[in-house]
């Protein structure tokens, strides 16, 4: 029994070991600009239109970061789990994917990546300074349509 027990105990000490690394990396600008032309995907939370060039408000630019996807986000958490995981795999991410997500200032993109973790995705970064600012840089290239 001493033996089951120990088993179990290391076991469930593995497992909460694999949930506490499984979190949300919080991404600088030079870290999305290293980032750009690699296998990572980018994912624009933003509704569509700002994701195609209409302007947020605020001194936000709309338009998207080169190479971003778009995901609405109210979209995204008002479908169930699998119908998120069928649509992240329509679009070529799967578990092991690198994932970097952001909005105009971070908070939604920020809660899109807390519910990839939750579903189990590994690789779950969030670009906190987003669009904001991103679109302040002159150099940045934003992605109008």
């Amino acid at each position: 029994m001493r033996k089951i027990l120990l088993i179990l105990g290391v076991v469930f000490l593995m497992a909460v070991q694999v949930m506490a690394s499984n979190k949300v990396n919080v991404v600088d600008m030079d870290y999305i600009l290293k980032k750009l032309d690699t296998k990572a995907i980018i994912i624009d939370v933003r509704s569509r239109e700002v994701y195609n060039g209409k302007t947020p408000g605020r001194g936000i630019k709309g338009g998207h970061i080169p190479g971003a996807i778009n995901i609405p986000l109210d979209i995204f958490m008002n479908k169930d789990d699998l119908e998120k995981i069928n649509l992240l795999r329509s679009k070529k991410i799967d578990l092991e994917t690198e994932i970097i997500t952001y909005c105009n200032t971070g908070r939604k993109s920020k809660v899109l990546a807390n519910e990839l973790v939750r579903l189990g995705y590994l690789n779950v970064n969030n670009y906190k300074g987003s669009m904001q600012e991103w679109g302040a840089i002159s150099t940045n290239k934003v992605i109008v349509k």
